[in-house]
């Protein structure tokens, strides 16, 4: 791909051993007596001492639903201890505590309580510090980690310019130390996404320490060698990957950080400036980026228009999700260049049909996209697009280059309702194992190359699409047979898939080519 920059447990617990020794007699009705206590149904629990079962914490925190009693249980009596000793809220220090795993240093517990984290965080550092690599050692780096952490991954709603976070930049993180502590932890709350494991063994190496720092490499072309990590196998080519478009020094790169992110407001439409990051660049070296990032899940609530008076293709704005990014009935305007909307996923769908898009990573339906310059959309899991209408180029000339718009998904590219508009559109590139269109018109300008894993054609399957193949559906390009749809009379066979079998393009260039991944 080329011309984009596409590229994150109150006071001591009576003697618990009662709860064993009453779960030996029935209370009559089938439930044992400490189910009846935990339940609330055992009679005269309201005339118990603080002493009883009904002054146990667990016994609280159980009736509460903050755990289940058979957690509970298994937890044992010396580690509910050992949480109720370290104060704060019980509650919510039990429940991290089990959801980690229950296997925990309780120094750890106890210095991480005093931080008020939020929940998800102080689970994520209770999962490091249940490691088999973890130790006492490592107490102040996983510490001064979830201290970072938690300004980081806070939830946000993004509406105005003032309510963008600050942002960091990469040398930013690696110059405060602690960073592979910082690292585990945010793929211990999810925020690298399902393979972060496998990314964390490729670029720190299997065996790390948490008190230890890493450097971040030069620039994002310096990453490239990992991303089939992320993808199972996809990578760039030799070409791609030497190409300077695809390297940004890593200085350049800032991020604008939240756990869940609520872009604009349900009651009206937000106007957001970006250009406080991304003026022009001085030179050829001063492109940056600037990623609107969320840990866990990214969406829209409103229509949202992001400016930037700078409209050369020297930066990229990046709205993206560890997880799930969903756009639905809103639009996008970006008065910039280049935007890319990406969402982490699972590679989960692969051999599945969306229907109506709600299990996709990657959601945009009834929407209309537009920017100044190139639009680029990617997930590692399922892209799902319905009733849409990319328009790029607003901000370009018909004398300045053309625009192009990038489509990748692991597993499924699938729409239903697709248009292009806008400036000169050239190039619409989709890649996915499996590819399956309907009612999708491509303009006369555009050169369009599909890729899927078999780089097979099928025509009128869109809703029994053919797995590893590109599925054709009321799908039309203006330069090779007009509103018409396309047909296999308008391909040729090719050793590696399928091109168009005319000269449609004024460029001598084919309009329409479908490729294998496998080559």
């Amino acid at each position: 791909m080329k011309n984009i920059l596409l590229i994150t447990l109150l006071a001591y617990i009576c003697p618990f051993s009662a709860v064993f020794i009453m779960a030996q007699e029935s209370s009559g009705d089938g439930e044992t007596a400490a189910e009846a206590a935990v339940t609330g149904s055992a009679t005269n629990v309201a005339d118990s001492t603080s002493g009883s079962i009904e002054g146990n914490p667990l016994v609280i925190a159980v009736r509460s639903g903050t755990i289940s009693l058979n957690d509970a249980l298994r937890l044992g009596l010396a580690k509910i201890r050992e949480i109720a000793s370290a104060g704060g809220d019980f509650d919510k220090l039990l429940k991290a505590y089990n959801d980690a795993g229950g296997e925990v240093d309780f120094d750890l517990l106890n210095a991480l309580q005093s931080l008020n984290l939020d929940d998800d965080v102080l689970k994520a550092a209770l999962v490091v510090g249940g490691m088999d690599s973890y130790n006492s050692n490592y107490q102040t780096a996983l510490v001064e980690a979830a201290k970072v952490a938690a300004t980081l991954l806070q939830d946000r709603t993004i509406s105005k310019t003032a309510d963008i976070p600050a942002t960091i930049g990469i040398d930013t993180l690696t110059s405060s130390g602690y960073n592979v502590a910082l690292l585990e932890l945010l793929n211990a709350y999810g925020a690298i996404g399902s393979k972060g494991s496998s990314l964390l063994d490729n670029v720190i190496g299997a065996s790390r320490s948490l008190d230890d720092s890493i450097s971040a490499l030069g620039s994002t072309s310096d990453y490239l060698s990992f991303l089939s990590t992320l993808t199972g196998s996809r990578t760039f080519g030799e070409i791609d990957s030497e190409s300077t478009v695809l390297s940004v020094s890593t200085s350049n790169i800032q991020l604008a950080p939240g756990a869940t992110v609520t872009l604009g407001s349900s009651e009206a439409a937000s106007t957001i400036s970006v250009e406080s990051k991304l003026g022009k660049a001085i030179d050829y070296s001063d492109r940056k980026i600037l990623i609107v990032g969320a840990a866990k899940d990214l969406t829209v609530a409103g229509d949202v228009t992001l400016t930037n008076s700078n409209d050369v293709e020297d930066h990229a704005l990046v709205l993206g999700a560890a997880d799930e990014l969903k756009v639905d009935g809103k639009d996008i305007t970006y008065t910039g260049s280049n935007l890319a909307i990406a969402a982490g996923g699972e590679t989960t769908h692969a051999d599945a049909h969306i229907g109506d898009g709600d299990e996709a990573d990657l959601y945009l339906h009834n929407t209309v996209i537009s920017t100044g310059g190139n639009l680029a959309a990617g997930t590692l899991g399922s892209l799902s697009i319905s009733t849409a209408d990319f328009i790029v180029g607003t901000a370009n000339s018909l004398t300045s280059d053309p625009d192009n718009v990038y489509l990748y998904a692991n597993d499924l590219i699938q729409i239903n309702g697709l248009g292009f508009s806008g400036g000169h559109l050239d190039d619409v590139y989709m890649e996915a194992i499996t590819i399956n269109l309907n009612n999708v018109h491509f303009p006369a300008s555009s050169e369009v190359h599909l890729r899927s894993r078999d780089g097979t054609l099928s025509f009128d399957t869109f809703s029994t699409p053919v797995v590893g193949a590109v599925n054709l559906t009321k799908v039309s390009h203006g330069a090779i047979n007009g509103e018409n749809a396309l047909t296999i009379d308008n391909f040729i066979k090719t050793s590696n898939g399928f091109k168009d079998n005319t000269e449609a393009l004024a460029t001598g260039k084919k309009a329409f080519t479908i490729s294998s991944q496998l080559r």
